[in-house]
Protein backbone atom coordinates (compact mmCIF):
# COMPACT_ATOMS: atom_id res chain seq x y z
CA UNK A 1 0.00 0.00 0.00
CA UNK A 2 1.21 3.16 -0.91
CA UNK A 3 1.82 6.09 1.77
CA UNK A 4 -0.63 8.63 0.41
CA UNK A 5 -3.39 5.80 1.80
CA UNK A 6 -2.52 6.51 4.62
CA UNK A 7 -3.67 9.90 4.62
CA UNK A 8 -6.93 9.32 2.40
CA UNK A 9 -9.10 7.37 4.82
CA UNK A 10 -12.02 9.30 3.84
CA UNK A 11 -12.34 7.69 0.64
CA UNK A 12 -13.30 4.26 2.34
CA UNK A 13 -16.29 5.64 3.87
CA UNK A 14 -18.02 4.41 0.43
CA UNK A 15 -16.74 0.79 0.41
CA UNK A 16 -19.35 -0.59 1.71
CA UNK A 17 -21.24 0.60 -1.04
CA UNK A 18 -23.10 -2.29 -2.97
CA UNK A 19 -21.72 -2.04 -6.86
CA UNK A 20 -25.38 -0.78 -9.37
CA UNK A 21 -23.68 -2.93 -12.04
CA UNK A 22 -21.35 -5.20 -13.03
CA UNK A 23 -18.98 -3.69 -15.41
CA UNK A 24 -17.83 -5.78 -18.35
CA UNK A 25 -13.81 -4.53 -18.74
CA UNK A 26 -11.55 -5.03 -15.78
CA UNK A 27 -10.44 -2.09 -15.17
CA UNK A 28 -6.46 -1.43 -13.71
CA UNK A 29 -6.37 -2.19 -10.37
CA UNK A 30 -3.60 -3.49 -7.36
CA UNK A 31 -3.56 -5.21 -3.95
CA UNK A 32 -6.30 -7.63 -5.58
CA UNK A 33 -6.33 -10.97 -3.91
CA UNK A 34 -5.84 -13.92 -6.76
CA UNK A 35 -6.80 -17.99 -6.09
CA UNK A 36 -7.40 -20.62 -8.01
CA UNK A 37 -11.06 -21.93 -7.60
CA UNK A 38 -10.97 -26.14 -8.20
CA UNK A 39 -15.02 -25.95 -8.22
CA UNK A 40 -14.81 -23.31 -10.82
CA UNK A 41 -11.78 -24.83 -12.64
CA UNK A 42 -10.37 -20.67 -12.59
CA UNK A 43 -8.95 -18.29 -10.94
CA UNK A 44 -10.67 -15.69 -9.55
CA UNK A 45 -9.31 -12.60 -8.91
CA UNK A 46 -11.08 -10.69 -5.82
CA UNK A 47 -10.99 -6.73 -5.17
CA UNK A 48 -8.43 -4.59 -4.96
CA UNK A 49 -8.72 -0.81 -5.39
CA UNK A 50 -7.51 1.67 -8.38
CA UNK A 51 -6.67 5.28 -9.38
CA UNK A 52 -8.50 8.07 -9.21
CA UNK A 53 -10.96 7.09 -6.03
CA UNK A 54 -9.09 4.46 -3.79
CA UNK A 55 -12.30 2.71 -3.12
CA UNK A 56 -11.93 -0.68 -2.22
CA UNK A 57 -14.26 -2.71 -4.28
CA UNK A 58 -15.92 -6.10 -3.56
CA UNK A 59 -15.96 -6.55 -7.56
CA UNK A 60 -14.81 -10.50 -8.40
CA UNK A 61 -13.48 -11.16 -12.17
CA UNK A 62 -13.27 -15.05 -13.11
CA UNK A 63 -10.31 -16.00 -15.64
CA UNK A 64 -10.52 -18.44 -18.95
CA UNK A 65 -6.79 -18.42 -19.93
CA UNK A 66 -7.48 -15.60 -22.39
CA UNK A 67 -9.58 -12.90 -20.86
CA UNK A 68 -11.53 -11.79 -17.55
CA UNK A 69 -15.36 -12.11 -17.34
CA UNK A 70 -17.21 -10.96 -14.60
CA UNK A 71 -17.89 -13.20 -11.66
CA UNK A 72 -20.87 -11.78 -9.75
CA UNK A 73 -21.81 -13.63 -6.57
CA UNK A 74 -23.15 -11.35 -4.33
CA UNK A 75 -22.79 -10.94 -0.65
CA UNK A 76 -18.76 -10.67 -0.83
CA UNK A 77 -17.37 -7.97 1.30
CA UNK A 78 -15.32 -4.89 -0.67
CA UNK A 79 -11.50 -5.44 0.49
CA UNK A 80 -8.30 -4.40 -0.84
CA UNK A 81 -4.60 -5.26 0.89
CA UNK A 82 -6.33 -8.40 1.55
CA UNK A 83 -5.34 -11.95 1.33
CA UNK A 84 -7.20 -15.38 -0.26
CA UNK A 85 -6.93 -18.67 -0.50
CA UNK A 86 -9.04 -22.62 -1.18
CA UNK A 87 -9.26 -24.91 1.56
CA UNK A 88 -9.06 -28.08 0.15
CA UNK A 89 -10.03 -29.72 3.45
CA UNK A 90 -13.57 -27.92 3.41
CA UNK A 91 -13.95 -26.75 -0.17
CA UNK A 92 -14.53 -23.69 0.40
CA UNK A 93 -12.22 -20.09 -0.64
CA UNK A 94 -11.50 -18.03 2.03
CA UNK A 95 -10.88 -15.02 2.34
CA UNK A 96 -9.39 -12.62 4.96
CA UNK A 97 -8.93 -8.42 5.03
CA UNK A 98 -10.37 -5.34 6.46
CA UNK A 99 -12.79 -3.30 5.33
CA UNK A 100 -10.30 -0.13 5.42
CA UNK A 101 -7.18 -1.38 5.81
CA UNK A 102 -4.95 1.62 6.65
CA UNK A 103 -7.12 2.33 9.91
CA UNK A 104 -7.07 -0.98 11.40
CA UNK A 105 -9.71 -2.46 13.13
CA UNK A 106 -9.89 -6.84 13.42
CA UNK A 107 -9.36 -9.42 10.64
CA UNK A 108 -12.83 -10.48 9.16
CA UNK A 109 -13.04 -13.86 7.63
CA UNK A 110 -15.27 -14.59 4.59
CA UNK A 111 -15.80 -18.36 2.77
CA UNK A 112 -17.47 -19.22 -0.58
CA UNK A 113 -18.89 -22.23 -0.05
CA UNK A 114 -19.58 -22.70 -4.39
CA UNK A 115 -22.99 -21.32 -3.94
CA UNK A 116 -22.74 -18.20 -1.51
CA UNK A 117 -20.92 -16.03 0.63
CA UNK A 118 -20.64 -16.00 4.21
CA UNK A 119 -19.14 -14.03 7.03
CA UNK A 120 -17.63 -16.11 9.97
CA UNK A 121 -15.69 -15.61 13.23
CA UNK A 122 -13.21 -12.71 13.34
CA UNK A 123 -9.08 -14.05 13.30
CA UNK A 124 -8.61 -12.62 17.30
CA UNK A 125 -5.54 -10.83 16.00
CA UNK A 126 -4.09 -8.27 18.21
CA UNK A 127 -5.37 -4.48 16.43
CA UNK A 128 -1.84 -3.48 15.81
CA UNK A 129 -1.25 -5.74 13.38
CA UNK A 130 -0.62 -4.24 10.13
CA UNK A 131 -3.32 -4.16 7.81
CA UNK A 132 -1.12 -6.55 5.19
CA UNK A 133 -2.29 -10.66 6.01
CA UNK A 134 -0.83 -13.31 4.43
CA UNK A 135 -2.76 -16.52 4.57
CA UNK A 136 -2.12 -20.28 2.72
CA UNK A 137 -2.96 -23.63 3.16
CA UNK A 138 -0.72 -26.43 4.09
CA UNK A 139 -2.14 -29.06 2.12
CA UNK A 140 0.34 -31.69 4.22
CA UNK A 141 -0.92 -30.76 7.83
CA UNK A 142 -4.61 -29.82 6.33
CA UNK A 143 -4.68 -26.22 7.86
CA UNK A 144 -5.05 -22.59 6.80
CA UNK A 145 -1.90 -20.73 7.97
CA UNK A 146 -2.14 -16.64 8.17
CA UNK A 147 1.13 -14.74 8.84
CA UNK A 148 0.33 -11.08 10.12
CA UNK A 149 3.12 -8.70 12.04
CA UNK A 150 2.50 -6.02 14.44
CA UNK A 151 3.18 -2.39 14.81
CA UNK A 152 6.48 -2.16 16.72
CA UNK A 153 6.01 -5.68 17.70
CA UNK A 154 7.12 -9.06 16.25
CA UNK A 155 4.94 -11.47 13.33
CA UNK A 156 2.05 -13.80 14.25
CA UNK A 157 1.23 -17.22 12.60
CA UNK A 158 -2.75 -18.73 13.23
CA UNK A 159 -3.81 -21.61 11.78
CA UNK A 160 -6.94 -22.96 11.35
CA UNK A 161 -7.91 -26.81 11.96
CA UNK A 162 -11.23 -26.09 10.47
CA UNK A 163 -12.69 -25.25 13.65
CA UNK A 164 -10.84 -22.77 15.84
CA UNK A 165 -8.23 -20.23 15.01
CA UNK A 166 -5.28 -20.54 16.75
CA UNK A 167 -2.12 -18.48 17.81
CA UNK A 168 1.05 -20.78 17.54
CA UNK A 169 3.82 -19.52 19.57
CA UNK A 170 7.49 -20.77 17.82
CA UNK A 171 11.27 -20.43 19.35
CA UNK A 172 12.33 -18.70 16.51
CA UNK A 173 10.62 -15.13 14.87
CA UNK A 174 10.82 -14.70 10.74
CA UNK A 175 11.12 -11.20 9.51
CA UNK A 176 8.82 -8.97 10.67
CA UNK A 177 7.32 -8.33 7.40
CA UNK A 178 4.48 -5.09 6.90
CA UNK A 179 1.99 -3.35 5.00
CA UNK A 180 2.54 -5.06 1.87
CA UNK A 181 6.42 -6.02 2.95
CA UNK A 182 6.05 -10.05 2.36
CA UNK A 183 4.88 -12.98 -0.10
CA UNK A 184 3.59 -16.37 2.07
CA UNK A 185 2.69 -19.33 -0.12
CA UNK A 186 3.17 -23.57 0.55
CA UNK A 187 5.94 -24.96 -1.25
CA UNK A 188 3.64 -28.86 -2.13
CA UNK A 189 7.37 -30.06 -2.64
CA UNK A 190 8.83 -28.87 0.89
CA UNK A 191 5.96 -29.61 2.47
CA UNK A 192 6.61 -26.39 4.07
CA UNK A 193 5.08 -22.37 4.09
CA UNK A 194 7.84 -19.98 2.69
CA UNK A 195 7.76 -16.43 4.08
CA UNK A 196 9.46 -14.16 1.80
CA UNK A 197 9.75 -10.64 3.01
CA UNK A 198 11.54 -7.88 3.56
CA UNK A 199 12.39 -5.43 7.15
CA UNK A 200 12.06 -2.06 6.62
CA UNK A 201 13.90 0.08 8.89
CA UNK A 202 12.48 3.63 7.86
CA UNK A 203 9.39 5.57 9.12
CA UNK A 204 8.73 5.52 4.95
CA UNK A 205 7.79 2.99 2.95
CA UNK A 206 9.18 3.54 -0.23
CA UNK A 207 12.15 5.16 -1.26
CA UNK A 208 13.54 6.48 -4.75
CA UNK A 209 17.21 5.69 -5.85
CA UNK A 210 17.11 7.07 -9.18
CA UNK A 211 16.33 3.96 -11.18
CA UNK A 212 12.98 2.34 -9.09
CA UNK A 213 11.39 2.51 -5.95
CA UNK A 214 11.60 -0.04 -3.34
CA UNK A 215 11.99 -0.43 0.24
CA UNK A 216 13.26 2.49 2.16
CA UNK A 217 15.99 2.06 4.42
CA UNK A 218 15.31 -2.27 3.93
CA UNK A 219 17.00 -5.19 5.09
CA UNK A 220 17.28 -6.86 2.21
CA UNK A 221 14.69 -10.20 1.30
CA UNK A 222 15.18 -12.88 3.69
CA UNK A 223 13.04 -16.41 3.18
CA UNK A 224 12.04 -18.28 6.06
CA UNK A 225 10.64 -21.84 6.26
CA UNK A 226 7.48 -22.41 8.61
CA UNK A 227 6.78 -26.16 8.98
CA UNK A 228 4.01 -25.95 11.62
CA UNK A 229 6.12 -25.81 14.79
CA UNK A 230 9.04 -23.17 14.12
CA UNK A 231 10.95 -21.27 11.68
CA UNK A 232 13.93 -21.90 9.89
CA UNK A 233 15.79 -19.43 7.49
CA UNK A 234 16.96 -19.88 4.02
CA UNK A 235 20.42 -18.30 3.58
CA UNK A 236 22.50 -17.87 0.36
CA UNK A 237 21.06 -15.69 -2.84
CA UNK A 238 17.71 -13.65 -2.48
CA UNK A 239 15.60 -12.56 -4.74
CA UNK A 240 16.19 -8.81 -5.17
CA UNK A 241 13.15 -6.45 -4.89
CA UNK A 242 10.83 -9.79 -3.98
CA UNK A 243 8.28 -7.89 -1.67
CA UNK A 244 5.70 -6.04 -3.81
CA UNK A 245 5.71 -8.64 -6.12
CA UNK A 246 3.64 -12.25 -6.43
CA UNK A 247 4.49 -15.92 -5.34
CA UNK A 248 2.39 -18.68 -6.55
CA UNK A 249 3.39 -22.68 -6.31
CA UNK A 250 3.57 -24.50 -10.02
CA UNK A 251 1.65 -27.99 -9.19
CA UNK A 252 2.90 -29.47 -12.78
CA UNK A 253 6.39 -28.47 -12.45
CA UNK A 254 6.56 -28.87 -8.62
CA UNK A 255 8.22 -25.67 -7.95
CA UNK A 256 7.66 -21.97 -6.48
CA UNK A 257 7.65 -19.33 -8.97
CA UNK A 258 8.17 -15.86 -7.80
CA UNK A 259 7.97 -12.90 -9.87
CA UNK A 260 10.00 -9.60 -7.98
CA UNK A 261 9.08 -5.94 -8.71
CA UNK A 262 12.10 -6.25 -11.49
CA UNK A 263 10.05 -8.51 -12.99
CA UNK A 264 12.30 -11.16 -12.70
CA UNK A 265 11.52 -14.78 -12.32
CA UNK A 266 12.62 -16.85 -9.73
CA UNK A 267 11.99 -20.51 -8.64
CA UNK A 268 13.32 -22.52 -4.77
CA UNK A 269 14.68 -25.61 -5.55
CA UNK A 270 16.35 -27.64 -3.11
CA UNK A 271 15.55 -24.60 -0.57
CA UNK A 272 18.53 -22.38 -3.06
CA UNK A 273 17.08 -19.77 -5.29
CA UNK A 274 17.65 -19.86 -8.80
CA UNK A 275 16.52 -17.04 -11.04
CA UNK A 276 15.18 -18.39 -14.14
CA UNK A 277 15.64 -16.80 -17.69
CA UNK A 278 12.54 -17.11 -19.90
CA UNK A 279 12.85 -15.36 -23.45
CA UNK A 280 10.51 -12.98 -22.62
CA UNK A 281 9.66 -11.36 -19.42
CA UNK A 282 6.38 -9.06 -17.81
CA UNK A 283 7.11 -5.48 -18.99
CA UNK A 284 6.80 -2.40 -17.84
CA UNK A 285 9.55 -2.55 -15.76
CA UNK A 286 9.51 -2.01 -12.45
CA UNK A 287 6.11 -2.99 -11.70
CA UNK A 288 4.41 -4.24 -8.82
CA UNK A 289 1.19 -4.35 -5.89
CA UNK A 290 0.25 -7.16 -7.94
CA UNK A 291 -0.37 -10.95 -6.98
CA UNK A 292 0.50 -13.98 -8.55
CA UNK A 293 -1.48 -17.44 -9.04
CA UNK A 294 -1.22 -20.71 -10.54
CA UNK A 295 -4.35 -22.12 -12.77
CA UNK A 296 -3.27 -26.49 -12.62
CA UNK A 297 -6.17 -26.32 -15.70
CA UNK A 298 -4.09 -24.34 -17.89
CA UNK A 299 -0.68 -25.16 -16.32
CA UNK A 300 0.28 -21.27 -16.05
CA UNK A 301 0.89 -19.06 -13.36
CA UNK A 302 -0.30 -15.72 -14.11
CA UNK A 303 -1.07 -12.32 -12.66
CA UNK A 304 -3.07 -8.96 -13.72
CA UNK A 305 -1.87 -4.89 -13.73
CA UNK A 306 0.17 -3.65 -11.12
CA UNK A 307 1.58 -0.31 -10.30
CA UNK A 308 4.87 0.51 -12.72
CA UNK A 309 6.98 2.89 -10.46
CA UNK A 310 9.10 4.39 -12.71
CA UNK A 311 9.74 7.80 -11.38
CA UNK A 312 9.48 10.01 -8.36
CA UNK A 313 5.74 9.76 -6.17
CA UNK A 314 2.98 10.10 -7.76
CA UNK A 315 4.55 11.57 -11.17
CA UNK A 316 4.19 9.62 -14.12
CA UNK A 317 2.45 5.99 -12.56
CA UNK A 318 1.49 3.50 -14.94
CA UNK A 319 -1.28 1.36 -14.16
CA UNK A 320 -0.74 -1.42 -16.95
CA UNK A 321 -4.15 -3.58 -17.19
CA UNK A 322 -2.58 -6.82 -19.40
CA UNK A 323 -2.77 -10.07 -18.15
CA UNK A 324 0.56 -12.22 -17.93
CA UNK A 325 0.88 -15.99 -18.44
CA UNK A 326 3.79 -17.93 -17.41
CA UNK A 327 3.98 -21.51 -18.82
CA UNK A 328 7.50 -22.68 -16.92
CA UNK A 329 9.17 -21.04 -20.05
CA UNK A 330 8.42 -17.84 -21.31
CA UNK A 331 5.68 -15.17 -20.21
CA UNK A 332 2.95 -14.37 -22.37
CA UNK A 333 1.13 -11.14 -22.49
CA UNK A 334 -2.83 -11.66 -23.16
Amino acid sequence: MKAKLFTSLVLFSFAGRALATSPEHLSRRIDYALAYVPFLHSVIMHGGWAPPDWVPTREAWKWDGDRWSPWVVTGSPAFAHHTMVFDFERNVLVLCGRPTPAAGGEYQIWEFNGSAWSRKANVPVHTTAQGDPKLTYDERRKRLVLYVARNGGTAEVWEFDSKNWQLIRSRRQPVRCDDNGCLFQYDGTLGESVLVGEERTARQLLAWDGHEWGMAAGTGTETWLWDGVDWVRVFGEQPSRAVWGGIGFDTYHHELILLTTRMETWTLREKKWMRLQPKRSPQPVPNGFFAVAYDPSLKTSLFFGGESRSAEPEKDWVYPEGTWTYDGQNWTLH
